[in-house]
């Protein structure tokens, strides 16, 4: 089996527990029978095939991403029971069962799994098969989804809920995994999309994987796929036999090289095991089955039991919010907590006095920060519509009667600005951030730093005193200053993860053992990715432009200007070898990405210059390694070093090598910072073939581009290959005209002019105007002796 990751000091501190004590019974602080003004009857049947849960207790599913709704409507949620609803107002209307066409599924419609993939669009596992339903604005539609070619049986996805429109945090949340339970690894089907479950595609375990497959989690706050392993015997020694968390890459490309402490899952009938993973990426994995409730704060790495001191029946459901922990249990015991980086405290808030114990049709959902509520259907008489029963607790009124008291909650403020926001750290860089807190007096209370992936991230941290609240307490400000763990000088180097690929990890600032009286004082987090701002990019620097010395005007230039590369110029392979065959290339000229071209003079070598920008602002210029091709094929132009001029050890790569590995040649994708490999580099390939030109710009200041004789139009695109420089895939697009060279047939004329202009006689009579010649002697007459030929074409 694979070597356990490191266990740090932080997680050794991990513990569960209850706190002992409670309230005899509960009452609903809030209790209704939800149902329509508008009245169902029997002629409003369900068309096509009602769906019904495959599990004999309820499920709730709710979409976790709500705080960005301006007009706070609860989010979609779906109550899973022998009939399935929909509910887009929190269950305050009647409703009638969810169905499917009678098409695609007849006579029975069984859902095994269902994952929300955004607020108006749910994937469903029925009968095996994975449908897309979406119900936002229109009509209600179905869709099978493609790639799958075996029944499955569980979905499983995360959401990155960070508000705004950010590409990685939108990733996540496009990324579905499909699967079938039960199976040892060598015969288990995953199928992974990352378009929202429109296309999956097969993905493969590895068979030296021990035990059967029960489930398989995104688990982006650890740069990681988990997969949750159950031995069907003792074995494993050091895990403790049970089950264990093996991790590999997020496509599962890389191989098993980490895996969790071993855990035991105890299930009557075996493992039907039931997962949820926390909205925000901390990192929080509840796990449970009808005997067994476990929590893990690191993606799984170290998972703990809550043991229940009481002996009762077997829990029915399992919610969380944000903050919060509630279970209910089959005879109707409630229990109530707050989830906390260092210990989740459960409460026994009591027993109901319902008729209904023994009848296992509630679930519970957060309405908000500290109110919770039991739903459950209660069919009409009349219609297929139900209504609902709605027990709403206000917890922290309840928890006022417990005996004996609970904890006071020991911090007044906990802020930071930092939080609930994505950051980004490109390579070599740091992030400084700050956060307040002031803790009661005599608590002793202070912050936890923790990060979900030290291998990719690293942190140090300061506190410092900063003044008074009008309490006369003392508040105190944490420093925190982050960066890549590779670069950070604080960690062993076998201990980081690869620097090429970068990786995303939660930052969390907690006060430690807070308690149940803490839920409205919510931990500050953000979503740290090492990787590439999405707003960094690089221009091509235009000292002096074609329109600028009046060669060409903008106008000219947007009326769908085009222009001509000769048949012997280009090369549409790439490959810079003449063509047979081929005809003029006809360019459009795209103004609006290009602007005005940068001029340039055909005898002039040519070194672009790279600014790097951030959103709208300058950051600097380029100092690193970089390549260029011409879009549309052509190569009638040079470099001016060669590899030994340029000091290769090895021999460089070009463009026509990289080009020809590709199945489908594609400058844009051949040459990038995940391929270029150094020159200078010891191990490379051995220097056979020093007289090649080096193709490589930027870190050598000496080499340049050299244009052949030729006037004309280039569109060049500059990519940034040096491998330390970003993680950005950086690459900018500039045009370029390249101008000065004369006709060759005039060479010899223009040689004689020179001479009897410096004799002082200048012989008109030697050109006349034939095929163009005149802008020679409108030129001609400008001129002083001593002129330069660069002087009369810019004069």
């Amino acid at each position: 089996m694979p070597h356990s990751w490191p266990v740090t000091l932080a997680e050794l501190w991990l513990c569960l527990c209850f706190e002992m004590g409670s309230i005899a019974s509960w009452t609903c602080t809030i209790e209704k029978l939800v149902y329509s003004r508008q009245s169902f009857s029997a002629r409003d049947k369900v068309s096509g095939t009602v769906l019904s849960f495959t599990r004999t207790d309820p499920s709730f599913l709710q979409y976790p991403c709500d705080d960005g709704d301006p007009w706070g409507r609860p989010s979609p949620a779906l109550y899973l029971g022998q009939e399935v609803f929909l509910s887009t107002d929190g269950f305050e209307t009647s409703l009638l069962p969810l169905t499917i066409p009678s098409k695609l599924e007849t006579p029975n419609a069984s859902v095994s799994a269902t994952a929300f993939v955004k607020k108006d669009l749910l994937a469903m596992v029925i009968n095996g098969r994975v449908y897309l339903y979406s119900f936002g604005a229109g009509e209600a539609e179905w869709l099978p989804v493609q790639g799958i070619n075996s029944l499955v049986t569980e979905l499983s996805n995360t959401h990155c809920c960070y508000p705004g429109r950010d590409p990685a945090c939108q990733a996540v949340s496009m990324t579905i995994f499909a699967y079938e339970t039960g199976h040892s690894a060598s015969k288990s089907h995953i199928f992974l999309s990352e378009d929202g479950g429109y296309m999956f595609t097969p993905l493969k375990l590895s068979p030296e994987l021990q035990g059967v497959l029960l489930g398989v989690y995104n688990f982006v706050s650890l740069s990681q796929t988990g997969m949750l392993m159950n031995r069907t015997h003792s074995g494993g020694e050091g895990k403790g036999g049970g089950a264990y968390f093996t991790y590999t890459g997020g496509n599962m490309s890389h191989m098993y090289s980490h895996s969790s402490l071993g855990f035991h899952l105890k299930s009557t009938g075996g493992p039907d095991v039931r997962s949820i993973q926390h909205p925000l990426l901390w990192g929080f994995t509840i796990l449970w089955t009808k005997d067994t409730l476990l929590v893990s704060f690191n993606n799984g790495l170290i998972v703990e039991p809550v043991t229940r001191p009481f002996s009762g029946s077997s829990l029915c459901h399992v919610t969380t919010s944000n903050t919060e922990i509630a279970a209910l249990t089959q005879d109707h015991h409630l229990f109530h907590g707050s989830l906390d980086m260092v210990s989740t405290t459960m409460v026994h808030v009591g027993e109901s006095n319902s008729s209904q114990k023994g009848l296992c049709n509630a679930v519970l959902m957060f309405d908000k920060v500290g109110i919770l509520t039991m739903l459950s259907p209660v069919p009409t008489n009349s219609s297929w519509a139900y209504n609902f029963q709605k027990c709403t607790f206000n917890m922290q009124l309840l928890l006022m009667d417990f005996w004996p008291p609970l904890q006071d909650c020991p911090v007044e403020i906990l802020k930071g600005h930092f939080h609930n926001k994505i950051h980004y750290i490109d390579m070599h860089q740091k992030l400084n951030l700050s956060a307040t807190f002031v803790p009661k007096p005599g608590t002793g209370a202070f912050p936890m730093v923790t990060v979900s992936n030290p291998h990719v991230l690293g942190f140090q941290a300061k506190i410092t005193e900063d003044g008074y609240t009008h309490d006369q307490n003392t508040k105190y400000s944490l420093h925190l200053q982050l960066l890549q763990q590779c670069f950070s000088g604080m960690a062993d180097p076998h201990f980081s993860d690869t620097f090429l690929s970068g990786g995303m990890s939660v930052l969390t600032v907690d006060i430690p053992n807070k308690g149940t009286y803490c839920i409205d004082m919510h931990p500050l987090s953000a979503l740290v990715k090492v990787g590439c701002p999405p707003t960094k990019h690089i221009k091509v620097f235009k000292n002096t432009t074609a329109c600028s010395k009046g060669l060409f005007n903008q106008g000219m230039l947007q009326d769908n200007f085009t222009y001509t590369i000769s048949h012997n110029l280009y090369d549409p392979n790439f490959l810079a070898t003449p063509q047979l065959g081929q005809s003029d290339l006809e360019v459009l000229y795209e103004y609006n990405k290009l602007g005005c071209p940068l001029l340039l003079y055909y005898d002039t070598p040519w070194l672009p210059i790279l600014e790097l920008w951030e959103n709208d602002a300058f950051v600097e210029y380029v100092s690193a390694d970089f390549v260029v091709f011409e879009v549309n094929g052509m190569y009638n132009y040079d470099y001016l070093l060669t590899a030994a001029e340029a000091n290769c050890i090895s021999q460089p790569q070009n463009w026509t090598a990289l080009i020809q590995k590709q199945d489908s040649p594609n400058p844009h994708t051949a040459w990038s910072r995940m391929n270029y490999e150094s020159c200078k580099n010891h191990d490379g390939p051995k220097l056979v073939s020093p007289s090649a030109k080096y193709q490589i710009l930027g870190e050598n200041k000496k080499n340049k581009i050299i244009f052949s004789h030729y006037n004309g139009f280039y569109i060049f695109k500059a990519i940034v290959v040096d491998k330390l420089y970003s993680y950005c895939e950086l690459s900018a697009t500039v045009s370029v005209y390249v101008t000065g060279a004369l006709p060759k047939s005039y060479m010899h004329a223009w040689t004689t002019l020179t001479k009897e202009m410096i004799k002082g006689t200048v012989m008109f009579s030697n050109f006349i105007d034939v095929g163009g010649v005149m802008f020679l002697l409108q030129a001609i007459r400008s001129l002083k002796v001593g002129c330069s030929f660069r002087s009369i074409l810019t004069y």
